[in-house]
């Protein structure tokens, strides 16, 4: 077998590499008549690393490049600590290599010279690719045609393989502009930067800066605001003052950093969006061809070079007799995940790059939280670094977690089932995720508000309790009546989306459904949500919703507390609370596959990890933290788990085993059952988390009919009973 590589970057030259590791013949194109020095300081994290080790390169890598020990974001005005990741050799044991900090150079010329000589052909400009039932071929602008058995597009962002065969593909600028420059050590003699990935974060801009040579060569990239400056040039130099003063008010250290520069070069900051097809007959892409990314998750070369070891791998197992197979093969593993991390890239992108104060505080906040209960940063880190290549490809490839980091190949038992599991899949897209939880919110109650909308005839009005905005909702075909006037059953109901997403309006059909169950009516409270309004603003409008339904005449025992997700562990928390502060108890409490761990301590997050289609750990901890910020997340009133449960009202729990969040209801089943609560638990199988927001499933039915029974033996009275 026989293959052609258009473009001789990271991706190019390790598919190469790889391919000959492999037993297939690689030549590689490349456009420029020479490799140059232009460029600057790449990471190259484990799961890059670990590649690089099993094409005997890593040795060489590690002689000449810096492993940091941590990745510091400070604040740019004051250089106070806002985020702490630690690497060095923890990461090493963690994820199975070091993070490398080198110049690109270095590795290129590492990995160019571990070729067999004339295997890249220099001033080979690629015009157009094309294939027959046999080969495929690469014309280059000069008019001469090379064929082999199957042609790699590895040129790019530009990629004029890319082009050739789906057309011109729209690039999208994220109005950011990037400052690049390589300092030597003895201008920095006086700045103190240790052996860490140093970084300033500030409104709209960033410093990342390191190391790239132990001690000898240090690596600046500055982000600002595209407005801040009037020229771009991969290789003219900017103006230095414009760079300096964009970072005008910024601490000592920064400043003094930035009077070190004498030469810098301007990129724009370009993404595609993910792309559907990478693979047409023997012509495939790679690297940024296939997937550009921004670099603010450093995997920009990582990505490229783990695609390289898993086309090489899927070519060799499928043979020349199949090559088509093979780049098919190779597809189908690597586009979900990329998908993925071009996703959480621009979502780091926009987390860094911030504007607003409030916003600003509310990601400061977030981090401090995340600190608490990851402080190894793995949910922020750990998708990407941890995740070897070498083993994935030897795994069925339905194993690759996508965009929703589920398990591409899960499969449910029932077509029910599958149809909301499929759902959750896609609730969320690559641009959702992208925006950080302004795109997770409107992904959400898109999600409620297309596949789930209430019916024509359910009643809803607008109330507020005590200065809380409500929806006040009936079953379908009833009306409302002037609240307070009759002794019915009333669920108050908080809906889920780990404090973050989620509306009352988009749980009118499920609440329309509960009220149904009950005989009575569903109130659904809009508590504010985070990371705006972090706790206890969620408990704070919980208590006063609650309080404000006793206002109006309503019997603690015609109250239900009712909430699914981290509405459930909210409807826990609010009883919890009403017992401390001595207001009167309601008749019970529905939870529906609560969040009550703020934490993730419970077995199920990792033993379920892959198989739940909305909840998983990275979400969770990202959402979490975002609520509880600075706060103790073990707090009764954050998690209701860690709470006393003696004297509560009666619950009903109910949740689906294979969910990560399963043993969360588990825990709370055994404690509140050794604290002596009346306790109906119902664990169901097949389904998803929160299935009973899927009208369609008969689990959501019976369950709903269980908790109306539960509800008639247990509230103070009820209609027709």
């Amino acid at each position: 077998m026989r293959v052609i590589i258009v473009g001789a970057g990271f991706g190019g030259l390790c598919a190469a590499l790889a391919l000959r590791e492999n037993g297939v013949e690689a030549i590689v194109l490349e456009q420029a008549a020479k490799f140059s020095e232009i460029g600057a300081g790449i990471q190259i994290a484990s799961n890059g690393a670990i590649v690089l080790r099993r094409l005997g390169l890593e040795e060489q890598m590690a002689a000449i490049a810096v492993v940091p020990e941590s990745y510091d974001y400070r604040r740019l005005e004051t250089g106070k600590l806002l985020h702490h990741a630690p690497l060095g050799k923890d990461a090493a044991r963690r994820y199975g290599a070091p993070l490398y900090n080198v110049l690109r150079a270095d590795l290129i010329d590492i990995m160019f010279k571990a070729l067999p000589p004339g295997t890249v052909r220099f001033g080979a400009k690629c015009a157009a690719v094309s294939q027959d039932r046999d080969s495929a071929s690469v014309q280059l602008v000069t008019g001469e045609t090379l064929r082999a058995d199957a042609v790699i597009g590895a040129d790019g962002l530009h990629s004029a393989v890319q082009t050739s065969l789906y057309g011109p593909q729209a690039t999208h600028f994220a109005n950011i502009l990037m400052w690049r420059s390589l300092m030597p050590a003895a201008k920095l003699s006086s700045i103190k930067l240790p052996e860490r990935g140093n970084y300033w974060t500030g409104p709209g801009r960033t410093i990342i800066s390191y190391w790239v040579r132990p001690k000898n060569l240090y690596s600046l990239l500055a982000s600002v605001p595209a407005s801040e400056v009037h020229r771009e040039s991969w290789t003219d130099s900017g103006d230095i003052d414009e760079l300096r003063r964009s970072f005008d008010g910024a601490e000592p250290r920064v400043q003094r950093l930035l009077e070190t520069v004498e030469s810098a070069f301007i990129t724009g900051m370009y993404y595609r969006d993910p792309i559907d097809r990478w693979t047409h007959g023997r012509i495939t892409l790679l690297g940024d061809a296939a997937h550009a990314m921004v670099p603010f998750l450093a995997q920009g070369a990582c990505q490229a070079i783990e695609d390289a070891w898993t086309l090489a791998t899927c070519l060799q197992r499928h043979g020349g007799k199949d090559v088509e197979g093979g780049l098919t093969e190779y597809e189908q593993r690597r586009r979900p995940r990329t998908t993925r991390v071009q996703a959480g890239a621009r979502s780091m992108v926009k987390m860094v790059h911030e504007t607003d104060a409030a916003r600003l505080r509310a990601r400061d906040g977030r981090w401090r939280g995340m600190s608490r209960i990851d402080p190894l940063a793995e949910t922020t880190w750990g998708f990407v670094w941890d995740y070897d290549v070498l083993k994935a490809v030897d795994e069925p490839a339905g194993n690759v977690l996508g965009l929703a980091a589920t398990r591409e190949g899960k499969q449910m038992q029932r077509p029910e089932s599958q149809r909301a599991f499929d759902l959750w899949k896609t609730a969320f897209t690559a641009e959702d995720v992208s925006r950080g939880h302004d795109g997770l919110r409107e992904g959400y109650d898109r999600l409620l508000l297309t596949h789930f909308p209430a019916p024509d005839d359910v009643p809803v009005a607008d109330i507020e309790l005590n200065g809380v905005h409500a929806l006040r909702v009936g079953a379908a075909g009833g009306a409302l009546r002037a609240i307070g006037s009759q002794r019915i059953p009333t669920v108050l109901h908080f809906h889920g989306g780990a404090y973050v997403i989620g509306s009352a309006r988009g749980s009118v059909e499920y609440a329309a459904r509960l009220a149904g169950a009950v005989r009575g009516e569903c109130i659904t409270v809009d508590y504010r949500l985070a990371p705006e309004d972090p706790y206890p603003a969620a408990i704070d409008d919980a208590m006063d919703a609650y309080r404000g339904l006793l206002a109006e005449g309503i019997q603690a025992s015609d109250l239900i507390l009712s909430g699914e997700s981290s509405g459930g562990g909210l409807a826990i928390a609010l009883a919890i609370a009403l017992r401390g502060a001595g207001v009167p108890l309601p008749s019970g409490i529905i939870a529906v596959c609560p969040f009550a761990d703020l934490t993730l301590s419970g077995a199920s997050v990792r033993q379920f990890a892959g198989e739940d289609p909305v909840a998983n750990r990275d979400l969770l901890s990202y959402l979490g933290a975002s609520y509880f910020q600075g706060h103790e997340p073990t707090d009764p009133l954050v998690s209701p788990l860690f709470g006393h449960f003696a004297g509560l009202p009666p619950m009903y729990l109910t949740a689906t085993e294979g969910e990560v969040l399963f043993s969360d209801t588990t825990r709370l089943a055994e404690r509140a059952k050794a604290a002596g609560v009346n306790l109906t638990l119902n664990l169901v199988q097949d389904s998803v988390h929160v299935f009973t927001l899927f009208p369609f499933l008969p689990e959501a039915r019976d369950t709903l009919a269980q908790i109306g029974t539960w509800a008639a033996a247990r509230v103070g009275r009820t209609v027709h009973r």
